[in-house]
């Protein structure tokens, strides 16, 4: 998700931080293995380590944290040593949050969701790295989901121990792109390093429905034995739903020009001749969002209900972040797929009524 978690990450170190809470830094091992999910990339799989320091925000005493159990917010620096010279090294960012599932007498449970950009030492070369089929760009994004627990080590810091799996693509950005996907342990200690004593900022009244519109990029390669770039353009028509302060539901409608319809049926076919209904796809959407300040986590499941070939399932998938500038101006970052499999990232600039 070389895009995909690129805008994805970003966003995620634009959260608004408010209100007096625990400011901590953390340090994590990640002990895991690349998990060979596809027959291409078995000789990929090895056991590898990782390690992360970050600084961390609670966020129980905001606004929008009322409405979470624990919620914390952070950042940091992300390595893994995939112990293969195929493979080699990663190094990069990550933003995080973290919100409490179940609440017990000895410990919290607790989800982590967390995205970055990164830059990979090894990547296929036709020449110098044929092996490695997984990753076909240096620069990537990396995708985490942990689910751990969280104990007291004293009467500030923190002990949290549990599984995660960590997500390393581009986006369909460049091929190769099946990605790695490395299930892990996760044992992180947190050190409270003090309050954090800036002011909440205030929340304007929500109305149960908004509307916004959405224009869209997104670039994707196709044919491994010969790159083809392909550059998409759509606009996205939503309403909002507003159950609460932080939580709606989506609806609405998808225009997208994707060239890729035509290559699929005659490579040779010459772009600028392809006819508008030869590249247009229109599908209807529905899906939900979570707000943690000013920044939406957004999933949608999509049905296409007109598309010129057969070459994408019926059913595509969307998941990513809404950053709002403004009451109006809103910036999206958002990877649709189908099945799992990356279709392309869209970067989106949307204005709401």
């Amino acid at each position: 998700m070389n895009r995909t978690v690129v805008t994805i990450s970003c966003l995620f170190f634009l959260f608004a931080s408010e209100a007096q809470n625990r400011k901590y830094l953390s340090a994590t091992t990640t002990p895991g293995f690349i998990l060979a999910h596809r027959a291409d990339i078995k000789n990929l799989a090895a056991h590898n380590w990782g390690v992360e320091v970050s600084y961390e925000l609670d966020r129980a005493h905001t606004k929008w944290g009322s409405h979470y159990k624990t919620p914390t917010i952070g950042f940091g620096v992300l390595y893994y040593n995939f112990r293969n010279a195929i493979t080699g090294h990663a190094l990069g960012g990550i933003a995080h949050m973290k919100f409490g599932i179940l609440h017990t007498r000895e410990m919290d449970v607790r989800l982590r969701m967390g995205a970055g950009i990164a830059y990979l030492t090894e990547k296929f070369d036709p020449y110098e790295n044929r092996r490695n089929q997984a990753i076909g760009s240096n620069l990537n994004g990396t995708m985490q989901f942990g689910l751990l627990g969280h104990f007291k080590f004293t009467k500030k810091d923190y002990l949290e121990l549990g599984i995660s799996i960590t997500h390393y693509s581009n986006a369909a950005f460049k091929v190769p792109n099946l990605g790695y996907n490395i299930p892990s342990v996760t044992v992180r200690y947190g050190l409270d390093i003090g309050e954090d004593d800036r002011t909440e900022k205030t929340v304007g009244v929500i109305p149960n429905w908004e509307y916004r519109g959405t224009f869209i990029y997104g670039k994707k390669q196709r044919n491994f034995a010969a790159p083809q770039d392909f550059y998409n353009l759509g606009i996205q028509l939503r309403s909002l739903y507003n159950l609460s302060e932080v939580k709606a539901w989506r609806m609405g409608v998808d225009l997208t020009l994707d060239k890729t319809y035509k290559y699929s049926e005659d490579p040779f076919y010459p772009f600028d001749s392809i006819s508008f209904s030869q590249k247009s796809e229109i599908a209807i959407s529905a899906g939900f969002q979570w707000s943690f300040g000013k920044v939406d986590v957004i999933t949608e499941m999509g049905a296409y209900v007109y598309k010129p070939a057969v070459l994408k399932n019926a059913l595509s998938q969307r998941i990513g972040l809404v950053y709002r500038v403004s009451p109006h101006i809103s910036a999206q970052g958002t990877l649709r797929f189908h099945r799992g499999v990356a279709d392309f990232f869209e970067i989106g600039l949307g204005y709401t009524l």
